[in-house]
């Protein structure tokens, strides 16, 4: 392999696209660690299988939390077994464009930078997420003409707007789809006395969780284990009482949406109501979404048809494009 790859080393799933946008690797960001040494065995689905059939001797950790790699070492050699998965190797070395969170930490795009060319990287870029689904949705960023992109991802919310090829107003807040899962998870515990594991949860959120101001009757049978006696236990939950606290968590991120808008200078915020915004991210599937964000910014909202692969697509399309995007692609701040 010698082509360019794309990176999207995020949250809850991490992703990695070749230069023809085709979808090398797309698997849970998590990481299966020996529990008496601390070193990495797995990573993604084998992590998982590892995690299930070791007895208590391996740990499963996620090295990504909000966006953030919450440990630096398991996170490199984390990335070094997905690329050596995908084919890359010190012989191969191609050049990677990685999705960034808007206003990422120096400290954390060089860590990632260390761990892919000890990888077998030759050359690390990074673009910010909105940029990259904006490319990936083939909006015409490098004009005047103002656009807008909001992203949803597991841990965290990347919003910009942007224009002549850059984010002219942005903010990345750690809010996202793991939100959405931990509040029916509460939701069940307080209000159903069920615990349940974090994939019910967000079973539950892809069913019958909406953000619609009128909450119809849908309803769906949770199993799980009973808060008082430990036991396996069932209930039926009705979507009118995880909607208030769904909306809790989708209220930072819409504020946020508001402030850049009116903070964008105005001839860009009115473009955006002819173009409205694009919504992307895996949790912007969550039912009612657009609309309650449409209803909060008022303006109109396109829900993205690739979801949470638009970040690592649009990315694998920068590679084509690095010297026409110029400052909007950016190498990792050195010391």
């Amino acid at each position: 392999m010698s082509g360019d790859l794309a990176l999207d080393f995020g949250t809850s799933v991490t992703r990695v696209a070749d230069d023809d946008g085709k979808m090398l690797f797309e698997e849970p960001t998590i990481a299966a660690v020996d529990d008496d040494t601390g070193r990495l065995l797995a990573f993604g689905d084998e992590a998982i299988g590892l995690g299930v059939t070791s007895a208590g001797r391996v740990v499963l950790m996620h090295p990504v939390r909000n966006g953030e790699l919450v440990d630096v070492h398991i996170a490199e050699d984390a990335l070094v077994k997905v690329l050596r998965r995908v084919g890359t190797s010190r012989v191969s070395r191609p050049r990677m464009i990685v999705c960034s969170h808007v206003g990422e930490m120096d400290v954390q795009l060089r860590a990632l930078d260390r761990a892919l060319h000890k990888a077998g990287a030759r050359q690390v870029h990074f673009v910010e997420r909105p940029i990259a689904c904006a490319i990936g949705a083939d909006l015409a960023i490098a004009e005047p003409m103002g656009t807008m992109v909001i992203d949803v991802g597991g841990g965290t919310t990347d919003i910009g707007v942007l224009a002549l090829g850059g984010i002219v107003t942005g903010s990345s807040i750690p809010v996202g789809g793991n939100a959405f899962d931990d509040a029916v998870r509460m939701v069940l515990a307080r209000h159903y006395g069920l615990i349940v594991e974090p994939s019910a949860a967000t079973h539950i959120v892809h069913t019958i969780g909406t953000l619609d101001g009128i909450p119809g009757t849908e309803r769906a049978e949770v199993s799980g284990r009973d808060a008082s006696s430990g036991r396996a236990h069932a209930v039926t939950v009705l979507a009118s009482d995880l909607t208030p606290f769904l909306k809790e968590v989708a209220e930072p991120i819409v504020l946020a949406a508001v402030e850049c808008i009116t903070s964008a200078p105005p001839d860009l915020a009115n473009d955006l109501l002819d173009a409205g915004l694009v919504l992307a991210g895996g949790a912007a599937s969550l039912d009612g979404f657009g609309t309650y964000l449409a209803r909060a910014t008022g303006v109109a909202v396109h829900p993205a048809p690739q979801g949470g692969r638009l970040g690592v697509l649009g990315a694998a399309r920068c590679a084509s494009m690095l010297e026409a995007l110029g400052a909007a692609i950016s190498g990792a701040p050195r010391r």
